[in-house]
């Protein structure tokens, strides 16, 4: 059983589409030390492991939770998962399926063989930025006004704003324009909503409003 861990696989160039989600089998199974020997384990063979990197969240055989830590660097693709810090040997194969080997500790290994699902309309680049500004932003700066954001690293959002008496929900997708978040609303948000976009400019991990109303959005753990 693994709680919690750290994958490895190939990833694509910075113009790649972007990896929606990852279906994995283990292979195999060696639970090995460095420079030591390794015994076996192999009885969680044919056990299934999947990732939402759109969610940031992954499915294994006795757990689920959410991923955290993910980076794409020259090729290769790391993430954890749970709250655990592991050791990662960057030790892939290519193509698709392609090998991943999935660590719980410096003595558990599993070698998974993966299959990908990917989105054309979004690379890789702009799937890490949506992961770096996603979170629950709060307003402040405006007066008797309190306002929520939520960026989902999926592309998808949920605002709220409450002025006096009057409450406002807007939900939609969003992306990185420039310098900007830019909220779209989706239809069906409302007979008027509060807007059918917003462009909030990125400031140092806040987003701030422009225009005649001044505030600023700051992300809260």
């Amino acid at each position: 059983m693994v709680a919690a861990g750290s994958i490895i696989c190939a990833a694509g160039a910075a113009a790649s589409p972007s990896v929606v989600s990852l279906q994995c089998e283990v292979v195999k199974s060696p639970a090995c030390v460095e420079a030591k020997a390794c015994r076996s384990a192999d009885g969680d063979v044919g056990q299934s492991y999947s990732f939402d990197l759109a969610a940031m969240t992954y499915q294994a055989p006795h757990d689920r939770g959410a991923i955290t830590e993910l980076q794409t660097k020259k090729g290769f693709m790391t993430f954890q998962l749970g709250d655990g810090s592991f050791y990662v040997h960057k030790d892939v194969g290519e193509g698709d399926p392609f090998t991943s080997y999935l660590y719980g500790s410096p003595h558990e290994m599993r070698k998974l063989q993966c299959t990908a699902r990917y989105d054309p309309m979004v690379t890789e680049a702009d799937a890490e930025e949506r992961r770096r500004l996603a979170g629950h932003y709060y307003l402040s700066g405006v007066m008797e006004t309190a306002s929520e954001l939520l960026l989902r690293p999926d592309g998808r959002f949920a605002w709220i704003m409450s002025y006096g008496a009057v409450d406002q929900e807007v939900q939609g997708k969003w992306r990185v324009d420039g310098g900007a978040v830019l909220l779209e609303a989706q239809p069906g948000s409302g007979a008027s909503p509060a807007f059918r976009q917003l462009r909030l400019r990125i400031d140092h991990g806040s987003l701030l409003l422009n225009g005649a109303v001044r505030g600023r959005y700051d992300r809260h753990p």
